[in-house]
């Protein structure tokens, strides 16, 4: 028989790798094929960034070597390839995946890649397995790229999107001898319809503005029944909209009996549709419940309607989005909002008083300001996109976060967008440094409550009282300046060629981190002298050193340390009561009454690494780290107990 094999290359999350699910598809819907299931055998996957002259060493005579293309593995694959074609030359050399271009412009450039697959890729794979054994003309086979006798580029067209299901890898047995052989922790992706009916310029999700697919729901059962069976930790569900569809309901509830029944999936990391708000908070609701959903979306990208106009985007209304965020609130859900940092029609202002609009709309729990990626398969990296909002990019090192030091790696690069016609290079370094500086201190807590009654007794907004704490740390601290100074270099680094958006500090891993969740821990971690840098700057808004000296021990309260669970103490003022008010955007006047208050969690933590871990890196969307959240508590008691 001859032998195939697939390159999924991914990186070391922890101690975990995905297993190659888009390989394990290809492989699946090929070995449907009576013909190439008597014909072939399927080799060993390749998932991770394994030393290549030894990868290709254990290939037995291949005859066709598939690579899922990805930002974190292109260059990889590319060194691999050039290698297995020197050591195979009669070896065919496919490439897909979403790092392909459009264009023929791969086969133009590496001589040693010999097809390339556009789009899906199923059917593509399996017609070049016929090719190889006669069966099949490369001009017949839609989707793909490959040269012609003369040498020549030649892109075929695109087939129509039929396919309503596809072979399962799991079920096929495919990923057994990983699991079984496998050192590392794996985690898995479940796909449960494939499609996108939205346009975003600066997606390249795949299928994006076509008609929606579902596989059927008794394959997706069956998938997930073997991912509770192998004890999948982790589930990555990469369906476009999760929630758009009444089943998916059913499917949250299945999940929700397999955690009961058997302990996994532990966790489901989905991303939410935004048009049907009532199903996707029941369904965060079942999760919720379980401990197993990682929040609700509430994605906006920006606040800025050009901006929107620009990437093809709408957002809800404001009055709709501070309704869901009292709603998940009540329920006892965190919620979580994603913002585009770079996109074109963004300036400096637009971005930083977007952020903290999200605060005057009540998003206390968490926000993601993602960077602007420019991504092949996109609108937004056409040459003309580019041209008419001058879109700047920094080509840099693959920019993962959460994973071992990759900068010896091969692995891949990111084009950033760092700059654009409406915000300069200096610009985006200001708004990232604003970014960092406000997701740290209040959405991971450690000035949340300052923030908070600040600006409701004092009447100072979000953005003044945080552009004023940013100015005053950088003019009047020691710790806490060196803290930022990090993240302004890292950012001016950058934007130089020089290194990439990470932070890494041995106390919490040997892991990279994005920057606030960097700062965020470098404070806690020393936060009596962070609290004690800040003091001067609180006491300009209060000037009642009594309920000042409360307040701030209720701020230092409220956010989890390794060394504080179950921790209790006194207070003058109803503070719980207080703040809970402003979470689910309304208010009380804060009581003045004696009580006493324990801070309890179920994430009890032994180190900092750990901390880092599950607290910071798992419970960011949750708002893990702060006591007001859900399952975490604050609890009134008894001044004795």
């Amino acid at each position: 028989m001859r032998n195939f094999y697939l390159v999924q290359a991914g990186c070391l999350y922890g101690d975990t790798y995905y297993l190659p699910y888009a390989a394990g598809m290809l492989a699946a819907f090929a070995l449907n094929d009576e013909r190439i299931k008597t014909a072939y055998r399927c080799g060993r996957f390749i998932y991770s960034l394994e030393d290549i002259d030894s990868a290709i060493a254990s290939l037995e005579d291949p005859v066709l070597v598939g690579f899922s293309n990805s930002i974190w593995n292109y260059e990889y694959n590319l060194e691999f390839a050039k290698k297995l074609k020197q050591a195979y030359p009669d070896c065919l050399i496919e490439f897909g995946g979403h790092h392909i271009p459009p264009d023929t412009s791969y086969l133009e450039n590496y001589p040693f890649v010999d097809v390339l697959t556009h789009g899906k890729g199923e059917e593509a794979f399996r017609d070049l397995l016929l090719y190889v054994s006669g069966e099949k003309d490369l001009a017949t086979i839609p989707n793909i790229s490959y040269r012609n006798a003369k040498g020549e580029p030649v892109k075929n067209a695109a087939s129509p999107i039929t396919i309503t299901d596809y072979p399962s890898p799991y079920l096929s047995g495919l990923f057994d001898e990983i699991i079984r052989t496998s050192p590392y922790a794996l985690s898995c992706v479940l796909e449960t319809n494939r499609g996108c009916p939205y346009n975003c310029c600066y997606c390249d999700w795949g299928e994006i503005n076509s008609p929606v697919r579902l596989f059927p729901l008794e394959k997706v059962f069956a998938e997930m029944d073997w991912m509770a069976a192998h004890k999948m930790e982790f589930v990555y569900c990469v369906d476009a909209n999760f929630g758009m569809f009444e089943r998916d309901l059913q499917i949250a509830a299945k999940l929700v009996d397999l955690k009961e029944t058997f302990g996994y999936p532990n966790r489901l990391q989905v991303s939410y549709a935004k048009n049907h708000p009532e199903r996707v908070f029941q369904i965060n609701k079942l999760l919720a419940d379980h401990g197993i959903g990682k929040g609700a979306t509430l994605a906006l990208q920006s606040l800025e309607p050009q901006v929107l106009e620009n990437v093809g985007r709408a957002n809800i209304s404001k009055e709709e989005y501070m309704r869901r965020i009292a709603q998940f609130r009540a329920a006892g859900i965190s919620t979580y909002t994603e913002l585009i940092l770079g996109l074109p029609g963004e300036t400096v202002d637009s971005f930083c008083h977007g952020l903290c609009e999200l605060l005057e709309m009540g998003q206390h729990s968490s926000v993601s300001a993602y960077h602007c990626e420019l991504l092949p398969g996109s609108e937004m990296s056409t040459p003309s996109y580019m041209k008419k909002h001058g879109v700047k990019t920094v080509c840099t090192a693959l920019d993962q976060f959460h994973c071992n030091d990759m900068s010896d790696t091969l692995s891949g690069y990111s084009n950033i967008v760092v700059g654009t016609n409406t915000m300069s290079v200096a610009g985006w370094v200001q708004c990232n440094f604003f970014a960092a500086g406000v997701q740290a201190f209040h959405h991971f807590g450690l000035t949340q409550c300052f923030a908070m009654y600040v600006r409701h007794e004092c009447g100072v907004s979000y953005y003044d009282f945080y552009s004023a704490l940013l100015a005053f740390i950088m003019e009047k601290t020691a710790f806490c300046r060196t803290v930022l100074a990090q993240v302004r270099q890292v950012l001016e680094n950058f934007v130089t060629g020089k290194g990439a958006l990470t932070i890494i500090d041995t106390h919490f891993g040997d892991i990279t981190w994005p920057l606030e969740e960097a700062v965020f821990l470098k404070c806690l971690y020393q936060k009596e002298t962070f609290f004690a840098e800040i003091a001067p700057f609180m006491r300009q808004y209060i000037k009642d050193e009594a309920l000042y000296a409360d307040l701030a021990a209720y701020q230092n309260c409220v956010v989890l340390h390794p060394d504080n669970n179950g921790a209790a103490a006194a207070f003058r003022y109803r503070f719980k009561d207080y703040f809970e008010t402003i979470l689910s955007n309304a208010y009380q006047p804060l009581q003045a009454e004696a009580i006493r208050y324990r801070f309890s969690t179920p994430f009890a933590t032994k180190d900092w690494e750990e901390y880092g871990r599950l607290i910071v890196w798992y419970g960011r969307r949750n708002s893990r780290m702060l006591y007001s959240s859900a399952p975490n508590r604050i609890e009134e008691i008894e001044e004795n107990a």
